[in-house]
């Protein structure tokens, strides 16, 4: 991936803010002046402390914190930002009038992006201050980029559900969890189209994209939120449920069933479904696994169409 070279015309000053720490109210007052007309959002507290404070309120986008404070000191404030998750990946300036080797490596050593000596030059305050805020806008970006490249990966574009890529990684990720303990058991619901070729040959192949859309509607309406769908291929279809009672699966896969026979696919077919629903509480090989899903599916599908099985037992 190539990485953008920003300049300062690509910055817009006045979406980031800077919390400025220091005892010294000619100190901030002298610091609020330099950027205020760059239009910087500028906060500021007298100590660490304080600091603390505002800033688990309002979150800045870059710290500038004096070493020597009364009530909590630069090193004190500094280490409390880093142990909490919210304010970790602050970036941090420190301000000081402290420059000899070790106190350097102390203040990189707890996590400081950058420093500046006192009495500081104007100029190198604005372009190490600058050079935070590009790389803010530069992470920025290469997050947009990979929620982009993910949702190309793991996404269906047809029914924006998940795609049979992630489906696959999650149900491998919870088979791992199982053989490492960390889980006892996970819950997979697999759904098949009844005769979908047939209804395709009816209606047109116009019609497939209209109805898998619908179908995959109907089950992201009956799920939680925190239940995954997959357009598996075709018209097929797999669910893993995050936390499920044995009740609550079959009361949702009749739910899903019976709306998917009452819903109008054109302009008088409607669909039946069969559904298999599984409880997984071993680890096994994920070929293995599909394979049984599938093939009780249509061992089923011979003899009862619309029909709901179930291949596992769940645990007591």
């Amino acid at each position: 991936m190539q990485e953008r070279n920003l300049d300062a015309n690509d910055i817009e000053y006045s979406k980031y803010t800077i919390h400025i720490v220091d005892d010294s109210p000619l100190v901030i007052t002298s610091l609020e002046n330099i950027l205020k007309p760059k239009k910087y959002i500028i906060n500021s507290s007298s100590n660490g402390k304080e600091a603390l404070e505002a800033i688990s309120h309002k979150k800045p986008d870059l710290i500038i914190l004096d070493i020597e404070m009364p009530v909590m000191n630069g090193y004190e404030t500094i280490q409390k930002l880093k142990e909490n998750k919210k304010t970790k990946n602050i970036p941090v300036i420190f301000l000081t009038a402290l420059s000899k080797p070790d106190i350097i490596k102390k203040i990189f050593n707890l996590g400081a992006s950058d420093y500046i000596t006192k009495p500081f030059v104007v100029e190198e305050m604005l372009s190490r201050i600058e050079k935070e805020i590009k790389n803010i806008m530069l992470q920025t970006l290469l997050k947009e980029k990979m929620s982009k490249l993910a949702e190309l990966l793991y996404v269906d574009p047809l029914t924006k559900a998940s795609n049979k890529m992630h489906m696959t990684f999650l149900i491998k990720s919870k088979l791992q969890k199982i053989q490492n303990g960390q889980n006892k058991s996970f819950t997979l619901m697999y759904l098949d189209i009844d005769d979908f070729n047939n209804f395709i040959r009816v209606n047109g192949i116009d019609s497939n994209d209209s109805a898998i859309k619908k179908i995959a509607m109907i089950i992201k309406r009956s799920i939680s939120d925190k239940d995954i769908v997959a357009h598996w291929h075709g018209d097929k279809f797999m669910i893993c449920f995050y936390k499920i009672s044995k009740e609550k699966i079959d009361v949702i896969a009749k739910d899903i069933r019976d709306k998917i026979s009452k819903t109008l696919f054109n302009s008088s077919a409607h669909l039946t479904s069969s559904i298999c629903i599984a409880q997984i509480s071993k680890c096994e090989n994920i070929a293995t696994l599909i394979d049984r899903i599938e093939n009780s599916m249509k061992d089923s599908k011979v003899t009862n169409r619309s029909s709901i099985v179930k291949i596992m037992d769940f645990a007591v």
